[in-house]
């Protein structure tokens, strides 16, 4: 919910044509216009405080800032799921899983140090296929602990978001370290042209608010079909 709230400030202050130094609509007065609790209207602050789009003056209320005015569609800044990614292209996509399995973290070696297991802990393993239209637009690998997650989710979890999985677990994820790469998909995955294709390859380690790793997160985004945008300050 803080997300969309987020997101819909963005609008409003975008389609108001709300520039540096203008003051945005006060906590009661978002809530009232997006019809909101107050604690989703000040987490969704506190995003826009983050991306540095808003500042708080204590006081005064809070204002737009000149970084507001770079605002991207889709930045690869925001911290947010696959799902909701592809909805937001316009995307109504379907998923398709193609493994889900319990190893040793020591199977793999870039989950392992990424979520700072020992080796011999267990780790739950999800493999997925994101599709439009009878086309492929993201190949994920999801790597959760198992000690974070208590056991293997039900099959019905395996559709939808992680993060909304880790957040009914009372484990959200809040932020990500990321990296970014051009890649070809890994043997066996896919067949046909889209094989052959650059895939824009995104591997991440989310953190729950208290810093805990919950999430690695290996994901091939489609190049021909997906791209980010970003600013530069």
């Amino acid at each position: 919910m803080a997300e969309q709230v987020r997101d819909a400030v963005s609008d409003y202050i975008r389609e108001h044509g709300l520039k540096a130094g203008d003051q945005i609509p006060t906590e009661a007065e978002l809530c009232a216009a997006f019809s909101v609790s107050r604690p989703s209207v000040r987490e969704a602050l506190r995003l826009l405080e983050q991306e540095r789009l808003i500042v708080t003056e204590h006081g005064r209320g809070r204002f737009v800032t000149a970084a507001a005015s770079l605002k991207v569609a889709r930045p690869i800044t925001v911290f947010e799921s696959i799902s909701r990614m592809l909805a937001a292209l316009g995307y109504a996509h379907e998923t398709r899983v193609l493994s889900a399995r319990t190893i040793a973290a020591s199977e793999d070696p870039l989950a392992e140090i990424a979520l700072g297991l020992a080796p011999s802990a267990e780790i739950f393993v999800l493999e997925r296929l994101r599709e439009a239209k009878g086309e492929v637009l993201v190949y994920s690998i999801d790597v959760m602990p198992l000690a974070v997650i208590g056991s293997v989710p039900d099959e019905a979890a395996f559709d939808g978001s992680l993060n909304e999985l880790l957040e009914r677990l009372g484990q959200r994820p809040v932020m990500s370290s990321a990296n970014v790469a051009a890649a070809f998909l890994p043997d066996g995955v896919l067949d046909g042209p889209a094989r052959a294709e650059p895939w824009l390859l995104v591997s991440e380690t989310c953190l729950s608010e208290s810093g805990l790793p919950v999430l690695y997160a290996r994901d091939y985004h489609r190049g021909s079909k997906i791209s980010f945008n970003f600013s530069r300050q």
